[in-house]
């Protein structure tokens, strides 16, 4: 495949840790990489430099917003959308090669992912099936404009590519993992009160349940170890605080109306 295809691009903000392995990861297949950077102010924009990496500064309007804006800024009709924690395998690049070397109706291609946590594989549980829209046509789609798990949406054809593309080095401790839980826990309460949905008391609870109980048994996050018990634990967390918050929302706008 030639690499006038694709342009790979991230968006990044203070994300020097695995920025590099993940740059390098993707230079045989990218005819551009492209960071639109929010304000970094540890080594991000050094080793972007170093690597003769376009860089463009953006100030933060939410994710969506930030990715669509990337994606319109790319040179290529292909885009490929990385995160800097997250890092193409070779069998990634070859599947990526093989899928776009041959005419097609596909726009869009899903990735598997697998995450690394405590220097281990995260094999079961919710982190094992994971799979993200990152490979895409931008002439023929858009990202949703949500708070928060904003995703590429077409309306064309989409297909998985096989085998694991991308390894994505999660969090370094389990304080990294707690806190992200409640950064999100609050934006997806924002994101569930803004669709008007009516919430009732019993709500956090059942959520949490049906979290953990998907996470730890049904998908066999115990095989995990530790690493997939605190996974599923914080799961059920993050699911019990976005209802819970999102209730005390409600109880707020009732009082002010």
């Amino acid at each position: 495949m030639s690499k006038h295809l694709v342009s790979v691009v991230y968006i990044t903000l203070n994300a020097e840790k695995y920025l590099e392995k993940s740059l390098d990861s993707v230079k045989n297949i990218a005819q551009e990489i492209l960071i639109v950077d929010c304000g970094s102010t540890d080594q991000t924009l050094s080793i972007a430099q170093k690597l003769k990496v376009k860089v463009i500064s953006r100030t933060w309007e939410g994710f969506a917003a930030q990715r669509q804006f990337a994606v319109d800024s790319a040179c290529c009709d292909w885009v490929l959308m990385l995160d800097a924690d997250e890092v193409l395998t070779e069998s990634g690049v070859q599947m990526i090669v093989e899928a776009l070397s041959y005419p097609s109706d596909v726009s869009a291609y899903f990735l598997r992912r697998l995450s690394i946590f405590h220097d281990k594989k995260v094999l079961h549980g919710d982190w094992g099936h994971d799979r993200v829209l990152r490979l895409f046509d931008r002439r023929q789609g858009k990202y949703t404009d949500n708070l928060v798990h904003e995703a590429w949406e077409t309306c064309a054809p989409k297909k998985t590519l096989p085998g694991i593309s991308l390894f994505h080095y999660s969090y370094k401790d389990y304080s990294e993992l707690i806190e992200k839980m409640r950064r999100y826990a609050m934006l997806n309460a924002q994101q569930l009160r803004q669709k008007g949905r009516v919430l009732r008391a019993h709500m956090p609870m059942t959520h949490a349940i049906a979290a953990f109980t998907r996470s730890y048994f049904l998908r066999l996050g115990m095989l995990d170890g530790v690493e997939g018990a605190a996974i599923a634990w914080t799961t059920a967390l993050g699911a019990f605080m976005k209802y819970a918050i999102a209730l005390e929302m409600q109880a707020q706008d009732k009082d002010t109306s």
